[in-house]
């Protein structure tokens, strides 16, 4: 029979119910933190408060998981302290995770170096961790939201008690903590694990949404609402440009969207929480060069302009946008261009290359597919165990890590949970 122990609180349980790692989470981080650890000899729980695992993951990518990209450097990701992730992508990088796929029969492919499964279905990853997490051994329990963690002490070291809403208990010598972030509160992401990271020592930098639509309260973009071009962006706050992005750009009722402007998104947030003025400076035409442009200008300016302004502008922007550039000036695409003075034609052109959009808001979290904030890195050793509670890791969206779209923080999720998984099982059986 096994042996029996007393825990600090007087429960009395048994070794064989000592799970030798308890991931907390059953998104794209706590399976590969499951595999990592079970692949590693340890005995693995994964508890996932949804009703199967991977349920955001078969969300992303428009429902096709561009699950990593092959072009990957420091300017795809933001910490909140800065720090440099290339040590952990060392630890599991792009190539590891189209390894981890393929060997298992998980066959990609990529375009432009974004990385898909190659039947284009994101449920094809969720239903293979499933299939891989069982073949491993690794017990899942879905259906269970876990409520609190407590660090206790038997007589062979430290045992975390986890608490459910559904009121079991369950008991592991290691813990990772893998539940998301706040965005994709439609999939069961509700950032309550920052509740459980503050009670066990950590603090967390407010979580905002990030890659989410920006909001304006600019009425006149109604004008051109519904509206998809190629369009070059900046992110401007006073003198400062933050990042420029080009795609395709889409002009909502309510503001702008799109992935250039999901690009820009975390960085907006985080600036518009910090209360500053935001601006995302559009250009419509993001294929001339300025000497090109300054002389598509000259040569408009010299022809006759006994034309409607529609006309005058013709074949430059979609005809919504230039609606939207003349409302600014307070005329309309029917007055003659002969009627318009040269300085304002030019300032219509000008606003061509570098139309100001206010930004007054995001998105929320329902919108957003990340979240840009959370656990600092700081607060973590190399492994991605906890600086105050031992046996502890954090892995996931749950920290303060966030990419641009593309695979990147798929990429991150993956990486970070192979490392606490990993590292949690090789803790464990170190005996440390």
């Amino acid at each position: 029979m096994a042996k029996r122990k007393s825990m600090a609180g007087g429960e009395i349980i048994r070794e064989a119910q000592i799970y030798d790692v308890a991931v907390i989470g059953g998104g794209a981080a706590g399976c590969m933190a499951a595999c990592a650890a079970s692949f590693s000899g340890a005995r693995t729980l994964i508890l996932e408060a949804n009703d199967r695992l991977g349920r955001k993951i078969c969300a992303t990518g428009n429902g096709r998981c561009n699950l990593t990209n092959l072009h990957v450097d420091e300017k795809c990701y933001h910490t909140g302290g800065g720090e440099d992730l290339s040590a952990f992508f060392a630890r599991f990088s792009v190539e590891d995770n189209i390894r981890f796929w393929e060997s298992r029969g998980v066959y990609l492919h990529d375009r432009n170096g974004y990385v898909y499964p190659r039947t284009d279905q994101a449920s094809t990853i969720a239903d293979a961790f499933d299939k891989i997490l069982r073949a491993a051994g690794t017990e899942i329990i879905s259906g269970s939201r876990v409520t609190d963690v407590k660090p206790e002490e038997d007589s062979e070291g430290r045992v975390f008690r986890i608490g459910t809403k559904e009121g079991r208990r369950y008991f592991a010598r290691k813990v990772i903590l893998a539940g998301g972030g706040a965005a994709g509160p439609q999939y069961g992401c509700d950032g309550g694990l920052y509740g459980i990271a503050r009670s066990l020592g950590h603090t967390v930098k407010k979580p905002l949404p990030a890659l989410v639509p920006l909001l304006s309260d600019d009425t006149d973009l109604k004008a051109a609402a519904g509206v998809r071009c190629d369009a070059g962006i900046r992110l401007v706050c006073g003198e400062s440009t933050f990042r420029a992005e080009r795609g395709e750009l889409q002009i909502t009722g309510k503001g702008i969207s799109g992935i250039p402007v999901f690009q820009i998104s975390s960085e907006a947030s985080r600036a518009l929480d910090e209360g500053r003025r935001v601006f995302a400076e559009i250009d419509f035409l993001p294929d001339f060069t300025e000497e090109m442009w300054e002389k598509e200008k000259s040569r408009r300016l010299s022809e006759d302009r006994n034309c409607m302004l529609g006309t005058f502008f013709l074949g430059l922007v979609n005809r919504k946008v230039l609606d939207l550039l003349l409302r600014k000036q307070g005329i309309q695409a029917e007055k003659k261009a002969s009627k318009v003075d040269e300085d304002t034609l030019v300032s219509i052109m000008r606003d061509m290359r570098s139309f100001k959009v206010r930004v007054t808001g995001t998105g929320g979290f329902e919108q957003a597919q990340v979240t840009t904030g959370g656990i600092p890195l700081s607060q973590t050793d190399k492994d991605l165990m906890s600086a105050f509670c031992r046996g502890l890791y954090m892995s996931g969206e749950l920290l303060d890590v966030d990419g641009i779209c593309g695979g990147y923080n798929l990429q991150w999720a993956f990486t970070s949970g192979w490392i606490a998984g990993k590292s949690a099982a090789e803790e464990r059986s170190s005996g440390k």
